[in-house]
């Protein structure tokens, strides 16, 4: 597994690859990134993780500080996958200048779920993929769905700008218990972990409902909140599944039930998807 630290490297790389796949990352790995990882394996004769802690996408100076890392253990995980190159550049070579003023805005899907919270994290979030796309140059990028939003506007940036690239939408990958994995589980506690899993549960819960036939969404938004009472809830809703826009009623977009919410002072994010009948 090659280590590369810098923009020439990277793009020397890429160079006359027929088939790269890219997996961005912000490192301190778990099974859904390995799970993208594996994928971009299966479809593409090269493969490349990036690891890059983007400051530009945190709205929070104390979340950017504690947000967990480990890049021996991240390095080690990759190489055991058998990733061709792990690009981890420093943040003076992706920012030489400073986080730029430049933002690429999509103010209707930014201004919904974690956008309406997050000021300025889609935009960062946007810019540094808009960059790593140019750099490593994939044919295909993998994303995980537990950020579902952050999907649809890759996605939506990738089409609009005419990067060379398909932007592939993997399956959330979860615990045997069913709590969303995510890098941030590191900070909760024992009883913090349990209290989270009052998310997945009630996502599948409301999930179920849909699916009996249930069209009364405002009573299923109703208990859903219920069910989080205990939790500091951002928002927890039905959503087309395209727009983002909240549903009153079963959209033919299909249907996301998506939630935030903070346990232990940690923000944490899951959803479930209805694909439409």
């Amino acid at each position: 597994m090659i280590q590369l630290d810098t923009v020439k490297a990277m793009r020397a790389f890429s160079r006359d690859k027929a088939s790269l796949g890219f997996v961005p990352t912000m490192g301190f790995l778990h099974e859904g990134h390995l799970s993208l990882v594996r994928r971009a394996k299966a479809e593409n004769e090269y493969t490349v993780v990036s690891i890059f802690v983007n400051p530009a996408q945190f709205n929070d100076a104390n979340d950017l500080e504690k947000y967990p890392t480990d890049l021996e253990r991240d390095l080690v995980l990759l190489e055991r996958e058998g990733v061709d190159a792990v690009f981890i550049p420093k943040r003076d070579e992706v920012y030489p200048e400073g986080t730029p003023t430049v933002k690429i805005r999509y103010d209707a899907l930014m201004g919904r779920l974690c956008g309406a919270f997050r000021e300025n994290h889609f935009e960062g979030m946007l810019l540094i993929v808009h960059n790593l796309f140019m750099w490593v140059s994939p044919t295909r990028a993998y994303f995980g769905l537990k950020d579902y939003q952050q999907f649809l506007l890759v996605e939506k940036m990738a089409r609009d700008l005419a990067f060379p690239v398909t932007v592939h939408g993997c399956p959330l990958v979860r615990e045997e218990d069913g709590l969303a994995l995510s890098s941030r589980n590191v900070r909760l506690s024992t009883k913090g972990r349990s209290d989270a899993l009052v998310i997945s549960r009630s996502l599948f819960e409301a999930k179920a409902d849909v699916e009996r036939g249930g069209v009364n969404f405002a009573l299923i938004k109703k208990n859903l909140h219920a069910a989080l009472n205990s939790l500091r809830i951002e928002y927890a809703s039905l959503y087309d599944a395209q727009t983002l826009e909240e549903l009153t009623l079963p959209g033919k977009n299909g249907v996301l039930i998506a939630v935030a919410a903070y346990v232990e002072g940690v923000r944490l994010i899951d959803n479930v998807l209805i694909e439409p009948c």
